[in-house]
């Protein structure tokens, strides 16, 4: 080992920085930490696959079945092994980042194929090149071979089988996601909330909704409901503070004329200006409602200008504009319905479809370049707003535990049905790769062995996710194995029932993408950990605690 090297002289013993390690050695340091984080991830695969208790630092515990979750939280505290599991997690975060499922899959594959060019490389005189390209060409034809057995989303019904797999077999959270796409269609857009109660619950909104209320409950006129109802409604949206009624006085002056009722949507209000609106709308002259513009900063102005294309509006960012108001700066709606926490805006009655559908486009690109939940979460609300739908699903539970490993899932089964809606579906089980295997077998043969045998890796982990389904499920993974295999089509192994059977029919299926995107990421990270020569890491170094004991006992609480 070069760290522990070095030389003696006049001024004493010098030793390397850094800890290096070389060929065998070097990957079997990667491959310990790569079977660290498959075998907590492969726990969770399938219908009965198990769950996994993560530790969080001054909070309780999580308990999850996500595979990407569990991914994440894999840190291992030798550098050099933690460096293998490090690898194999790109794999994961790549394959979640492309298709938002499958990343449990990915680790499978990855592992498999990375054990077996370890293993091969111990050979000499091995060109690492041409292996690395022969397991890329197996992933590519593996990719080919499944998008032509991939077969249409068609029914409600498939959407749900599709769900209810991600899920891990929930039959109700999978009726949910098809109720929801059943009611706004395949681009409808669902956000996951978690629920005040232990059951499921699922809310369609037609219209824009804002999750902010009128500013004063004496706006309020049906003091039962503390609601207020406006009909063919006038929208006035500003970003600007409005202190002075003056400020307003063309928008009332307007709004009186047309004897039709003002909705104000505003940055934010001063407590006389309030006053004076609220009196106005109380002694008849015109109906009218001030509610403040939900979020703040930057945000608040995308989302404004969104609510302005959606309603037909003029977005005035300045108080100075409010002055030289027009009709046609007024957006216009059959019917806006405000409480002390929201405001329901129905059937805009002018709107530009075609600025409307750029505006769409332009979410829908930011979303795909997304990186955190929440961006993600925000611009999927922007765009529900935009296409005035969307569904929300409360999640329930008995404890906040079991809500936080619903959702995980819930939101893997959401990616799912997206692409597999748009990409179709294969049989599940892990039965697809195996109806792969012939594909590689009808290969042009290889000009180099390191080819064929990139291609022989390839093949021997496509049996690996239908063998750890069968071994989660408690039966014989061998036996699944071999009556998997000499069937063909459809024929599976269904975990749930135990039983083999056409599982296309029975509802077990996969999406095509997520096969696809699993079987690519993981032969290139694959690729790269079986060819790596050279392993360069720090050298561990123990941090220095004061003495004291507040200290002591704070270094404890983080593990250090």
């Amino acid at each position: 080992m070069l760290s522990r090297l070095g030389y003696s002289g006049a001024m004493g013993v010098r030793s390397f920085a850094k800890d290096v390690r070389f060929g065998v050695e070097a990957r079997s340091l990667l491959l310990q930490g790569v079977n660290v984080l498959a075998n907590a991830v492969a726990t969770t695969l399938g219908p009965k696959g198990r769950n996994v208790l993560i530790e969080q630092l001054l909070i309780s515990p999580r308990i999850t079945k996500d595979g990407i979750t569990v991914a994440n939280n894999v840190q291992l505290k030798d550098r050099r092994l933690d460096m293998g599991a490090q690898l194999l997690r790109q794999a994961t975060n790549n394959t979640n980042n492309k298709v938002g499922d499958g990343t449990t899959t990915a680790t499978i594959l990855a592992r498999g194929m990375a054990c077996q060019g370890m293993h091969f490389l111990r050979q000499e005189k091995v060109n690492v090149q041409l292996l690395r390209e022969g397991i890329l060409e197996g992933s590519r034809a593996v990719g080919k071979a499944l998008g032509e057995m991939s077969q249409s989303v068609d029914t409600i019904g498939q959407v749900e089988a599709v769900a209810r797999i991600a899920l891990n077999g929930d039959e109700r959270l999978a009726e949910l996601i098809g109720d929801a796409i059943l009611e706004l269609g395949e681009n409808g857009v669902i956000l996951l909330k978690e629920s005040h109660g232990p059951n499921d619950t699922v809310k369609i909104q037609e219209g824009v909704t804002l999750p902010s209320g009128y500013c004063s409950p004496f706006f309020a006129t049906k003091v039962d409901a503390n609601t207020m109802e406006l009909g063919n409604c006038l929208l006035l949206l500003t970003l600007a503070k409005i202190d002075q009624v003056e400020d307003i006085l063309p928008a009332l002056e307007l709004a009186r004329l047309k004897e039709q009722p003002l909705l104000i949507i505003a940055s934010d209000f001063s407590s006389d200006l309030l006053k004076i609106l609220v009196l106005n709308h109380l002694q008849g002259r015109v109906q009218v409602c001030a509610v403040k513009a939900p979020n703040f900063g930057e945000e608040q102005r995308h989302e404004m200008q969104d609510l302005a294309l959606a309603m037909g509006a003029h977005l005035l960012e300045e108080t100075s504009w409010l002055a030289d108001l027009s009709e046609k700066d007024l957006g216009e709606v059959e019917t806006a319905v405000v409480d002390a926490n929201e405001t329901h805006l129905l059937k805009p009655i002018k709107v530009s479809e075609d600025q409307m559908q750029c505006r769409i486009q332009h979410i829908r690109e930011l979303i795909d370049e997304a990186i955190t939940d929440e961006e993600l979460c925000r611009l999927n609300t922007r765009l529900g707003r935009l296409q005035g739908h969307l569904a929300t699903i409360y999640v329930g539970g008995s404890s906040d535990l079991e809500v936080s490993e619903r959702k995980d899932r819930l939101n893997d089964a959401l990616h799912a049905v997206r692409v597999a809606i748009s990409d179709g579906i294969v049989p599940g089980g892990g039965t697809a790769y195996l109806r792969c295997i012939p594909a590689l077998d009808m290969l042009p043969p290889a000009k180099v062995m390191e080819h064929q045998v990139g291609r022989e890796i390839v093949k021997d982990a496509l049996r690996l996710p239908c063998y750890t389904i069968a071994r989660n499920a408690g039966v014989n993974p061998d036996e699944v194995l071999r009556r998997v295999l000499a069937g063909s089509g459809n024929y599976g192994f269904d975990a749930v029932t135990g039983e083999f059977g056409n599982l296309v029919d029975r509802g077990v299926v996969d999406p095509t993408s997520v096969m696809q995107t699993a079987m690519t990421d993981a032969a290139g990270i694959a690729s790269l950990l079986a060819t790596t020569e050279v392993l360069i890491t720090k050298q561990p170094i123990k941090p220095k605690i004061p003495n004291n004991q507040v200290t002591r006992d704070l270094a404890k609480l983080v593990g250090m």
